[in-house]
């Protein structure tokens, strides 16, 4: 038997000299997640659909996004009310025959001609236009805005596209392992150093990352077609379907949470929009004050009931109490979801420090040892498979880890009106 004992011994030697997480030997975590990434852009560039890079990504999804477009087109309607408040009052005239001899008597026929002009008082179409061109200003900020959740969405889009292929990337690794340990176990089994219900578990544990991999695989898929949707075009989630370019290993962030508090309070797009939006409620007081006075014609028809309908006044001033309950909410809400988002960020930090702080080093200390020992009869497969499994889940955890925190940073820079986000 003691030439049984060296076959097996020389195929598990080559079963731990394998790559992967189950024979693993580097102790830099840093390491693992450095090959994790390149293998995932070998196989993206084995890819023949059209590769996009995160800044190429988000430049056409600014540019052709369907959402935004119509966005566009609301600030193009509220410009348009800009042009209506320019323009003034109509001028009307009129031509009569007040007298005509129809009895044939030669009666004189007379003639009439007639002039309106129009002319409006109180500097009503200054603040007509003062009051659109706020509008505008509202209307430009809430495209601001519009970009700004845009912008969020699309690079939510490219980490779930990037997350998807990490996963099915460490699972391609886990369940090639799983190969290795299967053959080693076929060569133990026929040299009769372990029996066949050994043999079946290992082969189990294959099959069933097997239909992991199948559903990875199908998930990618998934996340490239939400990718392709956010560009905005038929042909971006047909054959022309992009595959992104780019990593989740990026650095670790620090910041001030009363800082960005300040900074979204001045720069939201939101807020400035609820701001604009008060301003023009006030400017549109104005605007209903001076409409209480008359016009006057060339007829001098000067309608003084026009004082007692205020109406108008009324709702604007109704109006501007909105707007600026609307305002302290949209400030409020503001300074909430900064603060969450921050509070997030920091818990996705922590989580990425535990796994490269010792989880993932720790994972691998277990495996080697239970490979070590396995090779040697002092282990068992269940206790190998057993360390194999936890092994790749952590990994798997290590990459979700990954794409949370790039979530949580995105979700911090959108909330505070800052960006700086790169991939």
């Amino acid at each position: 038997m003691k030439w049984k004992r060296l076959v097996t011994l020389a195929a598990l030697a080559a079963l731990a000299m394998g790559s992967g997480p189950v024979a693993r030997a580097q102790t830099n975590p840093a390491v693992g997640a450095t090959e994790q990434a390149g293998s995932s852009q070998n196989r993206s560039t084995e890819d023949p659909r059209p590769h996009l890079g995160f800044e190429d990504y988000l430049a056409e999804a600014m540019r052709f996004n369907l959402d935004l477009a119509a966005q566009r087109a609301t600030v193009a309607i509220v410009h348009a009310g800009l042009t209506t408040a320019a323009q003034r009052p109509d001028w009307s005239a009129d031509f009569g025959l007040p007298v005509v001899d129809l009895s044939g008597q030669g009666n004189p026929t007379t003639f009439s001609i007639g002039l309106d002009a129009p002319v409006e008082l109180g500097g009503k179409r200054g603040h007509r236009m003062r009051a659109a061109k706020q509008d505008l200003s509202a209307a430009n900020a809430d495209y601001d805005d519009a970009v700004r959740q845009l912008r969020a969405t699309a690079t939510g889009a490219f980490i779930d596209a990037l997350s998807a292929r990490a996963i099915l990337v460490s699972k391609h690794k886990s369940s090639g392992e799983l190969d290795r340990i299967v053959s080693v176990n076929e060569e133990r089994h026929r040299v009769g150093e372990i029996g066949e219900i050994e043999l079946v578990q290992s082969r189990v544990e294959r099959e069933q990352f097997e239909a992991d991999l199948i559903l990875a695989e199908a998930n990618v898929v998934s996340a490239d077609l939400v990718l392709g949707q956010v560009l905005g075009k038929p042909e971006r989630i047909a054959d022309r379907l992009p595959v992104p370019d780019g990593t989740l290993d990026i650095p670790v962030r620090t910041f001030d949470v009363a800082q960005l508090v300040v900074t979204a309070l001045e720069r939201r797009p939101d807020v400035l929009s609820k701001q604009r939006g008060l301003k023009a409620a006030e400017l549109r007081i104005e605007l209903a004050n001076v409409n209480l006075l008359p016009d006057l014609t060339v007829s001098v028809n000067l309608p003084f009931s026009r004082w007692k309908n205020r109406g108008e006044l009324e709702t604007a001033r109704a109006n501007r109490t909105q707007a600026e309950i609307q305002l302290q909410a949209t400030r409020l809400r503001a300074e909430t979801e900064v603060r969450d988002a921050f509070a997030q960020y920091g818990a996705a930090v922590k989580r990425l420090h535990v796994y490269r702080d010792g989880l993932l080093k720790d994972a691998d200390r277990v495996l080697e040892a239970r490979l070590y020992a396995y090779q040697r009869g002092g282990s068992t497969l269940l206790e190998v498979i057993d360390a194999q499994r936890t092994s790749a889940d952590i990994y798997l955890s290590y990459a979700q880890a990954l794409a949370d925190h790039a979530r949580a940073l995105v979700t911090l820079e959108q909330a505070a009106a800052i960006w700086d986000v790169s991939f």
